[in-house]
């Protein structure tokens, strides 16, 4: 038995190498003859035209951006298993990747991950992105790829009312990360759909979701759409997060099991966590995250009849609320739910307000007078959200607690809508 288990040990090593080495770099330029992908000079010229017949498992695909950007347009699927597609570096080359379907017959998804283990890389935050489809940016249904560096916005949805719009990210199946993406212009960031049968779970770290305008008929979207199928079983992790600014709603959570931790919300119009499961079985549990509603609520224009719930719940499922700093809002949560988990500070919130912690501490935030200045309809600027400091004073009782994320620009450069909220109406 053990000579058996070195044996098969040195087989699947030898495959190892000799599949490593078989794999190969090939190149997608414009400026290749789209032969077959060797060499810059021999690059597919577009990711439509990639002939998949000359790419073999383990490949990786490098991808001109130019001296500032290349645009490649069309939708595709990637129909290989263990497939890298690489933003290149070097100069001339380490522009932007921009994956469009602007000025192209109207593609219902960009990006389809048709195999498994497939990962696209961007160098550097929004090294590549994806934009301009109708219903889906990227749908991935397979197991074990990534998206990292992606910036995914601009769901157009179809003519003439922009609808059949799903989502940026439409994701499902085993072990998918979503790494350091950027989700902006679409009424649903990232939509959870779970494939049947399948044990599906997704990791997202690092990522950003929000919008630069308020979209129509009050549609200003959803960070993380959650799956409305109670068979599928699904697990979501959301680490180092931001939420918003002015979302409707931060996270959806409906089914399955959520842990988000050391994320920050900021300002969603409905609600920055909205937990209401159909299914007793579903499970939420917030850690180390710092929820914020500014000083909204005094005089909200009652054609939106905005109530800007901070956390909203059910009463069905367990929802667990831990070492939070909740700031704003209206906690909605039944008399009978207990979502507190311990460590929780709360601040300038109105509703149940015994849910998270016994009593009202002030957080002591370093810009306590600009995070809670009096806003309204016509001078409310949801661009400013991400450029507030959420950082503590030294002498604050929440000390350890909360999002580390205390500066959005950090991350990114400052998004969010700008000026006042618009009339309703379509276009």
């Amino acid at each position: 038995m053990r000579h058996t288990f070195i044996l098969v040990c040195a087989l699947v090593s030898a495959l190892a190498v000799a599949n490593g080495a078989e794999a190969r770099n090939l190149y997608v330029s414009p400026g290749g003859d789209d032969s077959d992908g060797t060499s810059w000079k021999k690059a597919f010229k577009s990711f439509t035209s990639i002939d998949w017949d000359k790419v073999a498992s383990g490949d990786q695909l490098v991808v001109d951006g130019g001296e500032s950007s290349t645009t490649y347009s069309g939708a595709f699927t990637i129909p290989r298993s263990n497939i890298v597609i690489r933003q290149a570096g070097g100069k001339g080359r380490s522009g932007q990747v921009i994956i469009t379907g602007q000025g192209q017959p109207q593609a219902q998804t960009g990006v389809t991950f048709g195999g498994s283990n497939i990962h696209m890389i961007g160098r550097r935050r929004s090294g590549i992105k994806i934009s301009y489809f109708a219903a889906e940016l990227v749908r991935i249904q397979t197991g074990n790829n990534s998206l990292r560096n992606v910036e995914l916005g601009g769901v157009t949805g179809y003519p003439p009312y922009g609808q059949g719009r799903v989502g940026s990210l439409v994701f499902g199946g085993q072990n998918n990360h979503f790494i350091n993406c950027d989700f902006r212009e679409s009424t649903r960031c990232a939509v959870d759909t779970p494939v049947e049968g399948a044990n599906n779970l997704s990791v997202f770290n690092n990522c950003t979701f929000g919008n630069n305008g308020y979209g129509w008929w009050g549609e200003w979207g959803v960070g993380i759409y959650g799956n409305r199928t109670r068979s599928a079983t699904n697990t979501i992790y959301a680490r180092h997060c931001v939420f918003g600014s002015y979302l409707n709603k931060g996270v959806e959570a409906r089914q399955g099991r959520w842990s988000i931790t050391d994320s920050l919300f900021l300002g969603s119009s409905a609600a920055n966590l909205s937990f209401e499961p159909t299914d007793g079985n579903a499970l939420a549990v917030v850690r180390n995250c710092t929820l914020y509603e500014p000083n909204f609520t005094n005089a909200p224009p009652s054609q939106y009849r905005l109530t800007q719930y901070n956390i909203i719940t059910n009463g069905t499922g367990t929802l667990r609320v831990r070492d939070s700093i909740v700031y704003g809002g209206e906690i909605h949560v039944p008399v009978d739910q207990v979502i507190r988990g311990g460590g929780n500070v709360q601040f300038h919130v109105t509703g149940n307000t015994t849910a998270l912690a016994s009593a009202l501490v002030d957080p002591q935030f370093v810009q306590e007078s600009q995070l809670w200045k009096p806003i309204t309809g016509a001078t409310i600027s949801p661009r400013v959200f991400t450029t507030q400091s959420y950082a503590l004073s030294p002498a604050s009782p929440a000390l350890g607690k909360g999002s580390s994320i205390t500066d959005v620009t950090s991350i990114v450069p400052a998004y969010g809508p700008i000026g006042h909220l618009p009339p309703l109406g379509g276009p």
